[in-house]
């Protein structure tokens, strides 16, 4: 088996802003290990405004420069909708990878639906999971519902940050300033496509 963490982190990252970076660097200290990015193609949840190809190079933009971070393209590039607990189950066998090893990483809200997801038995067989709150959370009451799954979860205690996608792409929308909330490199990269523009 393969000893070294694997950390995955997946999202439609439209677009990567600030928050998730801090996420993202609070683990890979934690845990030791490179956390590997995974935009989604065509997530199942939710439909991206931003293009693939434009949700990938912020996503390069964003993580540039930190050895700490890694952009895996595999859903991505797979060009269809994919379910966590199919790419779980890829790392598991391709990497031979154990759960103790193998790291997934979700928001409080992700966690809380969990057992509305496709196979959540799976992705608590194949993962440790990390949880970060992603508003105030009462973790003993919403960790009960989980305990069927029994599931492996730590929590992360990174802070939290009150920045989302949807916060961003309201901003550029309105034709307000999103500094300071995304990458410099992102944001401009937001301002040279014209991107989330309608309605301003």
């Amino acid at each position: 088996m393969n000893k070294d963490p694997i950390i995955l982190f997946g999202g439609s990252f439209d677009p990567p802003h600030l928050g998730h970076l801090v996420i993202g660097q609070w683990v890979a200290e934690a845990l030791s290990g490179i956390v590997r990015f995974l935009p989604a193609g065509n997530p199942p949840h939710k439909k991206p405004l931003g293009s693939g190809a434009h949700r990938l190079e912020m996503l390069k933009i964003a993580t540039a420069g930190n050895p700490s971070f890694l952009v895996d393209e595999y859903e991505y590039r797979l060009g269809k909708v994919n379910y966590s607990a199919e790419t779980l189950q890829r790392y598991h066998r391709e990497f031979a990878v154990s759960r103790e090893n193998l790291y997934f990483v979700l928001g409080s809200d992700s966690l809380r639906d969990l057992n509305t997801w496709r196979n959540p038995q799976g992705i608590a067989s194949y993962a440790t999971l990390v949880a970060f709150a992603r508003e105030a959370v009462d973790w003993r009451e919403l960790l009960l519902p989980l305990n069927n799954l029994r599931a492996k979860i730590i929590i992360c205690k990174a802070p939290r940050i009150e920045i989302s996608s949807t916060l961003v792409r309201d901003r550029v929308r309105q034709g307000l300033s999103v500094r300071y909330l995304v990458p410099p490199g992102v944001e401009d990269y937001i301002d040279k496509m014209g991107l989330y523009q309608e309605g301003i």
